[in-house]
């Protein structure tokens, strides 16, 4: 059986039902990077490099990448779980996520603070309302009727939408999620699991983090608005907001430098 290794490259290891591909960064302080739908490790590369005062470890979820689908659940829990079983190899960790991937690190924070050292969420909501259920729902019964044709149809779609105007390589950020989604399995498994956050409520359990939070919000983002990043503020114990103006729901590819200066910031925080 692979095990995890904490030296800088691309590997992979396996925790219960699946195989997990990993690239690990940097040396020092150690944070587990967590990526959003339809997305891989890939998308935390300028991260990987500017970050390198800290050992960072970027994985692909449940389906994702490189990583194994498995016995999927379509729950964030199962995400969640994934990710601790990876803290338990690993030891004590920050955790950073970008959108479902901040779901799942204050998932794994709230079940297991004592491996979840200090946490950065990036355009991250921990409800799911009536309308956004309707969306997720029609893409779902998509996805299981025309698998990859759907997929196609919904990121060239949405892609464009949720980055900033006069974005310059649309096409490339949208081959570069079409390749992190080949599995229409991994995808759906996602969109399943953010579906599910309406009747398992997220919201719910942020009471139980432990660790200091970081909340980036992008000030014109949809899919995650003002006020998702207003209710993480208001259930977690112990958090601060930063906001990235201008910005969209796929800010990690328009601004780079600033995601990278806010995680920066966040893991120099003391833990609590």
């Amino acid at each position: 059986m692979p095990r995890l290794s904490p030296h800088p490259g691309i590997g992979a290891t396996t925790i219960g039902d699946i195989r997990v591909a990993y690239n690990v960064a940097g040396d020092g302080l150690r944070a587990i990077l967590i990526h959003g739908l339809a997305q891989d490790h890939t998308m935390w590369a300028s991260q990987q490099g500017d970050l390198c005062e800290f050992t960072t470890l970027a994985y692909d979820l449940r389906g994702h990448g490189d990583t194994t689908l498995g016995r999927a659940e379509g729950t964030l829990a199962q995400l969640g779980r994934d990710l601790i079983e990876l803290l338990e190899q690993l030891g004590p960790s920050a955790c950073v996520g970008f959108s479902l991937g901040g779901a799942v690190a204050l998932w794994a924070a709230s079940e297991r603070p004592d491996l979840v050292e200090r946490v950065v969420v990036i355009a991250t909501s921990s409800v799911v309302g009536s309308n956004a259920v309707v969306d997720l729902t029609r893409r779902i019964s998509l996805v299981e009727a025309e698998g990859a044709d759907a997929i196609r149809d919904m990121l060239s779609r949405d892609t464009a939408a949720q980055l900033s105007d006069g974005f310059a390589d649309v096409g490339g950020v949208i081959a570069e999620r079409l390749h992190a989604a080949r599995n229409p399995g991994g995808y759906l498994n996602g969109l399943r699991a953010m579906r599910g956050m309406q009747d398992r409520s997220l919201h719910r359990r942020l009471v139980y983090v432990r660790s200091r939070v970081v909340v980036v919000g992008a000030e014109c983002d949809e899919i995650c608005p003002p006020r998702a990043a207003e209710l993480l503020l208001e259930g977690l114990p112990d958090a601060r907001f930063a906001q990235i103006p201008g910005a969209r729901h796929l800010a990690s590819y328009t601004a780079t430098a600033t995601i990278t200066r806010l995680i920066r910031s966040g893991l120099e925080t003391s833990p609590r």
